[in-house]
C-alpha cells in the first residue's frame, strides 16, 4: 500500500538524545541543510502506481530510499556501506530524518527500489523533478547552459582480441555444461579442455603467440555457432546470440564447400564500432574514446546563479557521434522546461545542420565550427623560442662585465614571428586559440550577408541593401534572393561577390543553403573577440565531467548494461546538484551565523 513519508517530528530523533553541543553542531552540518533543502522536494507521487492503493503491508518512505541513494552516489559508497550508515550515522539519521530505532533498510528493499527506478523512466523523472525544485527554490536560471561529453565504461573487463573470443565462447560451454551436459559431452572434448578447464588457455597467451591462436579461435567459435544453429532450444540462449554476432562481428566465413579455411579474421579496420565487446555487457560499443558509453551532460552556466546543475542527462553508444546528440538533448531540455536561450558547445557538436535546427527551436548555439579546407599551423614547440649559446651558463651571464656578440641564430624565426601574417588553424573542439582565417575584406562572400536566425531569408547585402524578392528554389534545394541592379552595378564588390547575374537584367541573384551559410557566418563569427568571450563559459563543463567521475564514482561504474548505467548516471548527476545545493546552503547559514556574531559583539 503506499503511503508517503510522515512529515510530523519526532521527539526521539538524534538530535534529541545528544548533548546541546553536539546538537548546535549537528544543526549546523549538511545534515540539516539536506534535510531543509533537498529532503521536501523528492516528489513521492511518482512511485504511487508501484503500489497497491488500500491494502498490502505499508511501503518503506520513498523519501528515505531517494535520499540514501543520493548520499550514496554523493560519495560513490556500496550497498553495504549505506545500510550501515542509516544505522550507526547519527548525521544520516538527522539528515534522513529518521529515528535510531526505525534506522533500519533491507538490502532487499534497496534491489526492489532500484528495480521501479529502471520502469516508467522514474529515475528520470526523479532527476528532472528534483532539479525542478531545487532551481525553483533557490531562483537558478537555465537560460544560458552548456553541453559536453564524457567516458564511462560499466563493470566490465577490457579485454584484447583474443581475450573476447575466449570469454565469449566460455560464457557459452559454462551455460551449456549447466543447462544441457549431454549436448556437451557430444561435443569434441577438447572445447570443455581449452575454455571452461583452463588447460592452454588462449587468453593467457603472449602478445607474439595470440596472432597464431587468433585463427583457431575463430575456428572454434565458427564450429561451435554451426554445430547449434539448428538446435532449438540452444539457439535462442542469449550467450548463443552473443557466439552468432562475435562471428558475424569479427569473422568473414566463406560459402565455398570444401574450402580449407572456413572462416577468416577480418582486418581491425573492417570491425565496426557496434561491435561485441564484453560477453557480460552486450550493449557496450567501441568509439574513438575506448570501449563503453558516452554520457552527454547539460549544465547551466549562468554568472548569477548562486550555483549551477545539471539539467540533462543522456546515455549514449561510445560509437555514437556528438553531432547526433545535441538535437536529443534540446528536446528533453524543453520537455522538462529547461530549455535554453543559449547552449554553449565544443566543435564536435556544432556544423551548419545543427546550428539551424536549434535556431528553428529558438536556442542560440554557440559553438566553432571546423574548416577542413585550410591546413594545419606549423607546430611552434619543436625547438626552443631561443638557442642558449653553447657554452655559457647562466652564472657566467650574470658576472661577465664584457660587451657579448651577437649569436648568430641558430634555427630559422617561428612563422608566428615573421612579419608576414600566417593562417591560423581551424578550431579545436576545446579551444578557439587556432580559429579559421579571416576573409578577404574585398570579397563580398556568402558571410559576408547577414542572414534571419534560421538562415532561409536574406535580411541585407554586404552593403546594406535587402533583396527585392527571395524564396526557396524550385529545382534544387536551397534559397535564392534577387537584389536589384541599381545598387549592384555601381557596387565596387560587385566582380567579387558571391552572387550572379541575372540573365537578360542587371540584377544579382544570390543562391545558398541554409546550413552552408550558416557554417560560413559562423566561421567569420568565431574570429571575433566577443565570440572568444562568451565562449570561455563551456570550458567550465570539464570540471563538472571530472568532478561526476572522481567524487561521484561515474569513471569506474558497479553495474554492466546500458539500462542500468542510464539509472546510475541519472542517480549521480541528481547527487551533484544535491550536494551543490547543500553546499550552498550550509555557506550561506554560516555566513550569517559569522555575521550575527560580528553583530553582536559590536553592539
Amino acid at each position: 500500500m503506499f503511503r508517503r513519508t510522515e512529515p510530523q517530528l519526532s521527539l526521539l530523533e538524534s538530535r534529541f538524545l545528544v548533548s546541546p553541543k553536539k546538537r548546535e553542531r549537528l544543526e549546523r552540518s549538511w545534515a540539516e541543510a539536506f534535510r531543509q533543502h533537498v529532503l521536501p522536494k523528492i516528489n513521492e507521487e511518482e512511485f504511487r502506481a508501484c503500489f497497491c492503493e488500500n491494502n498490502g503491508r505499508p511501503n518503506k518512505s520513498i523519501r528515505l530510499l531517494v535520499g540514501m541513494h543520493l548520499l550514496k552516489e554523493a560519495d560513490d559508497l556500496t550497498d553495504q556501506q549505506i545500510l550501515d550508515a542509516i544505522e550507526f550515522n547519527i548525521q544520516w539519521q538527522h539528515a534522513l530524518g529518521v529515528e535510531p530505532a526505525d534506522a533500519h533498510v533491507c538490502e532487499k528493499t534497496l534491489h526492489n527500489f532500484r528495480d521501479k527506478l529502471a520502469t516508467d523512466e522514474r529515475a528520470q523523472k526523479v532527476f528532472e523533478s528534483l532539479t525542478a525544485a531545487l532551481m525553483v527554490a533557490d531562483g537558478l536560471s537555465a537560460v544560458r547552459q552548456r553541453l559536453d561529453s564524457t567516458h564511462v565504461i560499466s563493470n566490465i573487463k577490457l579485454l584484447t582480441r583474443l581475450g573476447l573470443f575466449t570469454e565469449t565462447i566460455a560464457v557459452f560451454l559454462r551455460q551449456l555444461r549447466k543447462e544441457a551436459p549431454e549436448k556437451l559431452a557430444k561435443l569434441d572434448t577438447g572445447y570443455a579442455k581449452r575454455y571452461l578447464d583452463r588447460e592452454g588457455y588462449f587468453a593467457d597467451a603472449k602478445r607474439e603467440q595470440a596472432q597464431r591462436r587468433l585463427p583457431i579461435v575463430a575456428r572454434d567459435l565458427y564450429a561451435l555457432v554451426r554445430a547449434f544453429e539448428l538446435d532449438d532450444i540452444v539457439k535462442v540462449w542469449p550467450s548463443y546470440a552473443l557466439l552468432a554476432r562475435l562471428l558475424a562481428d569479427q569473422c568473414d566465413v566463406s560459402c565455398e564447400e570444401g574450402a580449407e579455411a572456413p572462416v577468416t579474421l577480418k582486418e581491425p579496420v573492417d570491425i565496426a564500432g557496434t561491435s561485441l565487446q564484453s560477453p557480460h555487457d552486450p550493449d557496450a560499443t567501441y568509439g574513438h574514446k575506448g570501449k563503453g558509453y558516452e554520457t552527454q551532460l547539460a549544465e547551466t552556466c549562468v554568472k548569477d546563479n548562486p550555483y549551477q546543475v545539471i539539467t540533462g542527462v543522456q546515455v549514449t553508444a561510445a560509437n555514437a557521434s556528438d553531432q547526433h546528440a545535441l538535437m536529443p538533448m534540446i528536446e528533453q531540455l524543453e520537455a522538462a522546461g529547461h530549455k535554453p536561450e543559449v547552449m554553449i558547445t565544443d566543435t564536435s557538436y556544432s556544423g551548419g545542420e545543427n546550428i539551424v535546427q536549434c535556431a528553428v527551436m529558438g536556442v542560440h548555439l554557440l559553438a566553432p565550427v571546423q574548416d577542413p579546407a585550410k591546413p594545419l599551423s606549423p607546430e611552434h614547440w619543436e625547438r626552443p623560442v631561443e638557442a642558449a649559446p653553447p657554452s655559457t651558463t647562466f652564472s657566467d651571464a650574470e658576472t661577465s662585465t664584457a660587451p657579448a656578440e651577437p649569436e648568430p641564430a641558430a634555427v630559422p624565426p617561428s612563422p608566428e614571428h615573421s612579419e608576414e601574417p600566417v593562417e591560423a588553424a581551424p578550431a579545436s573542439a576545446t579551444t578557439l586559440d587556432a580559429v579559421t582565417p579571416k576573409s578577404d575584406p574585398a570579397t563580398a562572400g556568402v558571410d559576408s550577408f547577414k542572414f534571419n536566425e534560421v538562415f532561409d531569408t536574406v535580411l541585407a547585402c554586404p552593403k546594406g541593401h535587402a533583396p527585392i524578392r527571395q524564396g526557396a528554389m524550385e529545382v534544387a534545394p536551397g534559397f535564392k534572393a534577387t537584389f536589384s541592379g541599381i545598387y549592384c552595378t555601381s557596387c565596387p564588390l560587385m566582380e567579387r561577390c558571391a552572387t550572379g547575374s541575372r540573365a537578360g537584367t542587371d540584377d544579382r541573384v544570390l543562391r545558398w543553403r541554409d546550413n552552408k551559410a550558416a557554417t560560413a557566418t559562423r566561421q567569420r563569427e568565431q574570429q571575433k573577440p566577443a565570440f572568444k568571450q562568451d565562449y570561455k563559459l563551456r570550458s567550465g563543463i570539464e570540471s563538472t565531467n571530472a568532478e561526476i567521475k572522481g567524487r561521484h564514482g561515474a569513471r569506474d561504474l558497479r553495474m554492466r548494461g546500458r539500462p542500468r548505467v542510464e539509472i546510475a548516471m541519472l542517480l549521480k548527476a541528481t547527487a551533484l546538484n544535491a550536494k551543490r545545493a547543500v553546499q550552498y546552503h550550509v555557506e550561506a547559514f554560516l555566513s550569517h551565523a559569522h555575521e550575527a556574531a560580528d553583530a553582536e559583539r559590536v553592539a
